[in-house]
């Protein structure tokens, strides 16, 4: 052990989600310093990859130019456009709510992720989404889903999702958003095809532009379910959601075992963390008419908690969510 490291934190864009797990991850490395008597300095090594491949390929160019101890990378596409850079520079790689690392090619296996990289996954099970529907609104007709084919945590839980509504011969349409700026067009197009409800699953690109679909979905009378409770922060009417806080822990564990004990990451499994509660979004629940005892009834036979959040009044970056 050292007395003095240098980490770097990268996310992938400014959205609550990310910005939420950037506080924690900052936490936890005070937390540590403080534990172990050391400093952990991450001061100029703290970055917004701005949703730009090509701008996170030279910021991990520049933590190989600053020979940091370890990388911290938040999201799916920062940690494919540093994982190469970094690897070849010899720092070691912690990535936090990756959701499909595989597919993403960032490790070989949960087991056995790879020379120089491990870390923590959020992978949604589209079905289990679709499912949560259901119980809120078991006659569905007709679903939208609305995604990125940018996102590689978005591929999987919509196929996931697709197979799950044609086995109950329900309608499913898609429109997605290859950019933020597309975003509330795909929206307005699906409010337009008339569907009953939409899903979402962890997807950055949405997220980015939740605040501003968010109303007009409620306006259309159309709840929105998603991957993730920061979405119902931002306004979605339900997020399935892992408590930020379990996270946060998880990684201070894998940071602690690679950073202070020395240990490769090559020989620390993946984390998977589990979506154990569904997260209804208050105002938008009045809005559209739901009976909150109604709905965590249908939800908790699911085997979810349910919690019930306000519209970003609740969101604490030190907190549990």
């Amino acid at each position: 052990m050292k007395d003095s490291y240098r980490v770097g934190v990268v996310k992938y864009t400014d959205h609550a989600s990310l910005n939420r797990i950037e506080a924690g991850t900052k936490n936890i490395l005070n937390a540590l310093a403080e534990k172990h008597g050391i400093t952990i300095n991450y001061d100029g090594l703290v970055f917004d990859g701005q949703a730009d491949p090509d701008l996170m390929k030279k910021i991990a160019l520049k933590m190989v130019e600053e020979k940091a101890d370890l990388v911290i990378s938040i999201a799916t596409p920062p940690t494919v456009a540093m994982k190469d850079i970094l690897k070849a520079g010899g720092i070691n790689m912690i990535f936090r709510a990756v959701s499909d690392p595989i597919a993403a090619g960032v490790i070989d296996s949960f087991e056995y992720p790879g020379e120089f990289i491990t870390g923590t996954s959020d992978s949604l099970d589209g079905r289990e989404l679709a499912q949560v529907m259901l119980g809120v609104l078991p006659t569905v007709q007709k679903v939208g889903l609305l995604y990125s084919p940018n996102e590689f945590s978005s591929m999987k839980p919509i196929e996931e999702a697709k197979a799950f509504l044609d086995s109950l011969e329900i309608e499913w349409v898609e429109a997605t958003a290859a950019a933020k700026a597309d975003v509330k067009l795909a929206a307005e197009a699906l409010i337009t095809q008339e569907v009953e409800a939409v899903l979402t699953p962890t997807d950055n690109i949405i997220m980015s532009a939740e605040k501003e679909i968010s109303p007009l979905f409620t306006a259309a009378g159309i709840p929105q379910f998603t991957g993730s409770h920061a979405f119902t922060i931002n306004g979605a009417f339900m997020g399935l959601g892992s408590f930020y806080k379990d996270g946060d822990m998880e990684c201070l564990g894998l940071v602690e075992e690679v950073l202070i004990n020395g240990t490769k990451p090559a020989d620390i499994p993946v984390l998977r963390s589990p979506h154990t509660f569904a997260a209804i979004n208050i105002q938008i629940m009045e809005a559209l008419g739901y009976d909150r005892e109604t709905l965590e009834k249908n939800i908790t036979l699911l085997g979810k908690k349910v919690l019930f959040l306000d519209s970003q009044a609740e969101f604490d970056p030190d907190g549990d969510l």
